[in-house]
């Protein structure tokens, strides 16, 4: 037992190599600003009539969780696998619901509000692990040929798509006719900043497939940035989002090229962010020693006319050797278990 112990860490270790390499790339040389924080209290899964988005359950879905929960507890011996995983979902459902003391969870970790934010959020791993077990419950069901059951189960499933299609078709239609109508005042939260041009924006996500949608929303959170003091969104909004209409950007392979038109040569703080592992070249020579502000915004001095900056993020070596390591670990994992399913076809 305790070699297949390690063994499972020494699998999970490669297989995870280039997730716990570039937090390790990104953390161990950077001061990295983490995103808003967010009452853990208030964002968890809870039960709620006709909306199912951001963490709350419907009807359908919660009879459909107690059918499956039913449907284990008197087949246990039936599928292990069934029966584990239909368990491990449930529990991180809980863990992830109002009946987990969020509140007492994050007084005692309080850098939870700004890392974790949402619990709901955990779900991601357990809906696709009840929904797989719920449908090979009722497939089990089915295979029994019983008329009932088989109507049961079929206008089970007709009423949870049909619940949760006409609940997110609500939310959508909802939203949408409220950022069409003239009339109505458009709520822009902190985290991001919309155009005030209702019809351009609904042209773009209609008939257009480029960029056109960022340059229409932006990001203003400066999420995972670096930074050497602590400084306020609103920082990073005078900075760098309301200054980046004044250049040109364009991206070359792995490099950010930055273009505009100075009339005299003067110093100049740029709307790029460094982190440990940024280069920046100005006017084809590579900046070694410039000052940075509170945001690690580089200062330079530019020459009167044309100037262009170069910004690159130099990868270490030692990580692009675990993306190797991470890659070749999935590729001897698949062939083994191709390997052990063609054995176990042979033995039959």
């Amino acid at each position: 037992m305790i070699i297949d112990f390690f063994k499972a860490v020494g699998t999970t270790l490669v297989l995870t190599a280039n997730i716990w390499g570039a937090l390790l790339v990104l953390f161990w040389n950077n001061k990295i600003s983490m995103p808003n924080r967010y009452n853990l209290y208030y964002h968890v899964i809870k039960y709620k009539k006709f909306t199912n988005i951001h963490g709350f359950l419907l009807f359908s879905l919660i009879l459909l969780l107690v059918f499956q929960l039913i449907y284990v507890l008197t087949h246990l011996r039936e599928s292990v696998v069934n029966t584990l995983t239909t368990f491990v979902g449930l529990f991180i459902l809980l863990i992830s619901s109002y009946l987990m003391p969020w509140a007492k969870i994050q007084a005692v970790f309080p850098k939870l509000t700004s890392s974790l934010q949402f619990p709901y959020r955990l779900t991601v791993g357990a809906w696709p692990l009840l929904l797989l077990e719920i449908g090979i419950s009722m497939t089990n069901l089915m295979k029994k040929n019983i008329k009932l059951v088989n109507m049961l189960v079929i206008i089970g499933l007709v009423s949870a798509f049909a619940q949760n299609f006409a609940a997110n078709y609500t939310t959508n239609r909802t939203r949408a006719l409220e950022f069409l109508d003239p009339h109505h005042v458009v709520i822009i939260q902190t985290y991001s900043k919309i155009t005030k041009h209702r019809k351009k924006l609904q042209h773009i996500l209609r008939y257009t497939n480029n960029d056109q949608l960022f340059e229409a929303i932006n990001h203003t959170e400066p999420d995972y940035m670096p930074y050497t003091k602590h400084a306020s969104n609103a920082t990073y909004q005078k900075r760098i989002s309301n200054q980046a209409k004044h250049y040109h950007y364009q991206v070359q392979g792995s490099k950010l090229i930055l273009t505009w038109h100075s009339k005299k040569a003067k110093m100049k703080t740029l709307p790029i962010v460094m982190y440990h592992q940024s280069r920046l070249t100005l006017n084809g020579e590579v900046q070694t020693k410039m000052k940075q502000n509170t945001i690690t915004q580089p200062i330079i001095k530019a020459r009167k006319g044309k100037n262009a900056a170069s910004l690159q993020f130099m990868t270490p070596i030692w990580f692009k050797v675990l993306l190797v390591i991470s890659i070749l670990g999935w590729i001897a994992l698949i062939v083994y278990g191709i390997f052990v399913k063609q054995r176990k076809i042979s033995l039959r």
